[in-house]
């Protein structure tokens, strides 16, 4: 994830007035994977345990310190929002999608998020 610094800044800012997560779901550039990444040393998870330990050193390596959750196995998560490779939302007080962002890498705009997140949480403060 390219933005870590900003999003980090973000928990930071509004992480007491909204609860964060980041969901770690199948690994889209695993190195015996379709679209393998030089940069990446993740193989294909086969077992929740794969998934564990690669995002543990994800988070480690991460300059994000907001909490994890894993996917499981069926990438139910990363399914229902279609959430490959990365993307972000916001769940209203409701549980529906308050804001839902582009499709990752490309389409993130932490500006957009952003405004959600002080639209939403000034909302909570009324």
């Amino acid at each position: 994830m390219r933005q870590t610094g900003s999003l980090q800044k973000m928990y930071e800012t509004y992480g007491k007035k909204a609860d964060f997560w980041w969901v770690y779901i199948q690994e889209a550039h695993a190195t015996d994977g379709r679209r393998p990444s030089k940069s990446v040393k993740i193989a294909l998870h086969k077992t929740l345990e794969d998934r564990t330990k690669a995002a543990t050193g994800c988070s480690a390596a991460s300059e994000l310190k907001v909490p994890v959750l894993l996917d499981d196995m069926n990438d139910t998560v990363s399914s229902a929002y279609s959430a490959a490779p990365e993307r972000f939302f916001i769940l209203g007080d409701d549980g529906k999608v308050a804001y839902a962002g582009g499709r990752g890498p490309r389409g993130i705009d932490l500006g957009a998020l952003e405004k959600k997140l002080i639209e939403l949480t000034s909302e909570v403060s009324k």
